[in-house]
């Protein structure tokens, strides 16, 4: 594979079709499933200090961007971040003892392939360092000592809001855990789980009054060189700076040179795995390789809509965050107004605060128990502009590769990316920040729907099929269906 028709490909093969899925088995082998828990087994945990109190900012305010009152970015409130960005909300003990670790954040079969690392320096309460966050026992481990964040800087080309953050969040996906289940598919699943974890921390961010935002362009062999990971087996997704240096910290120096490398022991996953080729490969055709290229690729944002208006819920962001999950049965019978629909799709697709500098995200819907909206399909910009109508409860189910959901809820919604556009205007960075996008306004849909009261879960489709029905060019990047 080369360039984008080498990105292009990757896409194609990894596409459901109705006879790949019906007539192609794939048995499971559990004996090899990866552990969802990354160990360093020669490094002390350090037990983060107990969590700063709630900000009870309204969550639908936090979706916008909006900023809740300033505090202090200290030791609990990296550990209010982290937790409540990525920990775990509760676990399921299964019949023959086994635990099942449900965390805050949707994730495709449950598998977590995405790491969490911090790189800070003036944190009360915390050394200056590079740690990974372990939300098994709720600790970190310092992978480095000393001042990190210029090397952040460095990797991320001299991106400004990463000079002046003193926590950058940088989130890394190991591929073995999600292709163990889902092959050589597994690898859009890094960017959509990862997008799930930013939309909580962006809101988070914002709730503490805390700036925040998603950065894409940086080097990749000198980030992972940093975290020390082979950009293989596992491989940096983004940073997140969060925070200015006003809030304990000056603003970071670029250093001359790439960080020394680090090697520090860790548990197999599993005792055998296999790692895709074309997996590697399409990683790296979308790769960045120098910092003056880093550099380039950061984009202005474009001008942005009013923020939608506040109307949704008045729960704070914490509250909406604890009480997600991803529902396996949706209730036929139940509605919701239009008012609800479009508010919830309004504050998933509004300023996203990012490097990329755009809305790449499409919305389709399939309405199926709107009040005062016909059933049918629609395209939503600004509102609903129909395509067809009638009830679609079949044919979501049909889209949504045959699942129940995808017909039962209130609204199936369909999230799109024109990857031609994406790539000409981002070159083969494009492919990533489609995927990237999808995933957070996803995560986004799942926050706007519990702040309502209702339900959200995620779902995979017929690629080919979906894009058909929407008579569009723009690709399905992931699923959303909404009720209680």
């Amino acid at each position: 594979m080369s360039g984008l028709s080498g990105l292009i490909q990757y896409h194609e093969a990894t596409k459901h079709s109705p006879s790949s899925v019906r007539y192609t088995s794939k048995r499971l082998d559990w004996s090899t499933k990866p552990d969802p828990f990354k160990t360093y087994t020669e490094l002390p945990g350090i037990v983060l200090p107990p969590a700063s109190p709630d900000t009870g900012f309204p969550a639908t305010s936090a979706l916008a961007g909006a900023r809740g009152p300033s505090r202090p970015l200290d030791g609990g409130e990296l550990t209010r971040l982290l937790t409540l960005g990525a920990g775990i909300r509760r676990v399921l003990q299964l019949p023959n003892g086994d635990p099942v670790y449900f965390r805050t954040y949707a994730c495709a079969g449950a598998l977590y392939p995405i790491e969490v690392y911090v790189a800070c320096a003036g944190i009360d309460g915390l050394e200056a360092g590079l740690y990974h966050y372990s939300p098994l026992d709720d600790a970190l481990r310092q992978l480095r000592s000393g001042n990190p964040r210029p090397h952040v800087l460095r990797a991320s080309g001299g991106r400004g809001s990463v000079a002046e953050a003193p926590v950058s969040v940088l989130l890394t996906g190991i591929p073995w855990r999600t292709t163990w289940k889902y092959r050589q598919r597994g690898y859009r699943h890094l960017f959509w789980d990862s997008g799930m974890i930013l939309a909580n921390l962006l809101a988070l961010s914002a709730s503490g009054g805390h700036s925040s935002e998603v950065v894409l362009g940086f080097d990749d062999g000198e980030l992972n060189r940093l975290i020390g990971v082979d950009g293989h087996k596992e491989m940096a997704i983004c940073i997140v700076p969060i925070g200015t240096a006003t809030e304990g910290s000056s603003a970071a120096q670029m250093p001359a040179g790439p960080a020394e490398p680090i090697d520090h022991p860790s548990a197999r996953l599993s005792h055998w795995e296999k790692e895709y080729d074309e997996i590697v490969q399409a990683h790296g055709l979308s790769g960045i390789s120098g910092i003056d290229e880093a550099q380039l690729w950061h984009q202005d944002p474009f001008l942005v809509n009013q923020p939608p208006p506040e109307f949704l819920s008045a729960d704070g962001i914490e509250k909406v965050i604890r009480r997600r999950g991803s529902k396996r049965v949706l209730d036929r019978t139940y509605s919701i107004p239009i008012k609800e629909l479009a508010g919830v799709i309004d504050h998933a697709c509004y300023k996203l605060d990012c490097d990329w500098g755009r809305q790449i995200s499409q919305v389709g819907v399939l309405a199926h128990s709107i009040e005062d909206l016909d059933r049918g399909a629609y395209a939503f910009v600004n509102g609903f502009d129909p395509i067809t109508r009638g009830d679609l409860r079949e044919k979501g189910q049909f889209l949504c590769l045959d699942q129940p959901l995808g017909g039962d809820g209130v609204a199936t919604i369909f999230l799109l990316a024109d990857l031609e556009d994406a790539t000409r205007n981002l070159g083969n960075r494009g492919y990533r920040a489609a995927q990237l996008d999808a995933g957070i306004t996803a995560g986004r849909l799942y926050l706007g729907a519990y702040a309502c009261g209702f339900g959200a879960t995620g779902l995979t489709f017929y690629d080919d099929e979906v894009r058909s029905f929407f008579e569009t060019d723009a690709e399905p990047m992931l699923a959303v269906a909404l009720g209680r």
